[in-house]
């Protein structure tokens, strides 16, 4: 007497559906770097007839991942008599995120000690920001509250030099270092180039942010700071 293998049942479409915002999730997941990611998926019912059977296993593909309270995924019967039925899912994601600490002015430099990790609701893949190594040294465009987790658009370098700040304009040429005051007409960052008066003789140059107050001639014709 031989044994029998009952055919396998397809897969509901909402299952099929389900799985493939799950796999997108993950993938999604793993390269930003999401420490230990939770998803919690909803398909919302379809408001279209019943497809009929597909002699193919249906594929599902991704048509609009913008928004993860509005993810939309096309089930697709393939063959020339396929069809497609479009389906709309709910994700809410959960993980390890960076969040302030304490209270954070806006535009000071982040240290170790003001940041920490914990599981927050993610509402936004891309503006996650997952280790506390990635923040330290950068500051934040907004000020920060203790417990507010941080988005990646709010980082950037730090401002070393404000509008309207006195600085001191280094410049070096052939071994000799030459100083003078002046003031920062624009607010700059490291490396970023702003227009700043000389005090001295009142000529408005283009010069690099070194470090805190500290800028140096784009160009330097001389050793002196003219």
């Amino acid at each position: 007497m031989h044994g029998s293998v009952a055919a396998q049942a397809p897969s509901p479409p909402e299952a099929l559906v389900e799985q493939a915002a799950r796999d997108w999730l993950t993938e999604q997941a793993e390269a930003r770097a999401l420490a230990d990611p939770v998803f919690e998926i909803k398909v919302l019912p379809a408001r279209q007839q019943a497809q009929p059977p597909c002699p193919q296993n249906p594929t599902v593909d991704a048509l609009d991942t913008r928004s993860l309270l509005r993810l939309r995924f096309a089930l697709i019967c393939p063959g020339s008599d396929g069809w497609q039925r479009d389906w709309t899912v709910r994700a809410a994601v959960s993980a390890q995120v960076v969040v302030a600490t304490r209270n954070v002015p806006a535009n000071r430099p982040l240290a170790e000690d003001d940041l920490a990790l914990e599981r927050r609701r993610i509402t936004d893949l891309a503006g996650a920001v997952t280790l506390p190594e990635d923040a330290v040294g950068q500051s934040s465009s907004r000020t920060l509250r203790a417990g507010d987790a941080l988005h990646a658009r709010w980082l950037a370098a730090p401002l070393l030099v404000k509008r309207g700040q006195a600085v001191t304009i280094l410049a070096r040429n052939a071994g000799i270092e030459v100083r003078a005051a002046g003031e920062a007409l624009e607010p700059g960052r490291l490396r970023q180039v702003v227009r700043v008066r000389n005090s001295s003789t009142g000529r408005v140059i283009r010069a690099r942010v070194l470090e805190d107050g500290v800028v140096e001639p784009e160009v330097i014709a001389s050793p002196s700071v003219r």
